[in-house]
């Protein structure tokens, strides 16, 4: 399986699979809902590059966790990216043949536009395979 395969799926696992950010979402999407009422995640586009050592694969990539929102609370997105946060810095990082030796959170864009808050945090990931 492909490293953003691998870690795609980590992250779906780990934001689908906690009770506490599924009481502030209706939804965590793999890509754009096809049918979900805001607020919703999604785990939008990534980009990645290669790098290597002697012995070792590695990929490097940036990965997008996307909020849309309804209404005038600010607080909870916040608490909404709060939680993803913790959950993404919590992960197991045993994806299989692939490995994530560092996770951090990059930058975020907030806006507004309407009736709708738009958040979006991107997180880069670097993961090593050993040949």
């Amino acid at each position: 399986m492909s490293a953003e395969l691998a870690a795609r799926g980590a992250i779906l696992a780990v934001l689908q699979g906690d009770a506490v950010l599924a009481d502030l979402v209706n939804q965590i999407a793999d890509g754009e809902p096809v049918k979900a009422s805001p607020p919703w995640l999604l785990v939008g586009d990534a980009t990645t590059s290669g790098w290597g050592a002697r012995g070792v694969r590695g990929v490097t990539m940036r990965q997008t966790i996307e909020l849309t929102l309804r209404g005038d609370q600010l607080s909870a997105v916040t608490a909404i990216l709060d939680r993803t946060d913790e959950l993404l810095r919590s992960m197991d990082g045993d994806l299989g043949a692939w490995r994530i030796t560092h996770l951090a959170f990059e930058r975020s864009r907030i806006r507004r536009n309407g009736t709708e808050w738009r958040a979006a945090a991107d997180y880069s990931i670097r993961m090593a395979r050993t040949l």
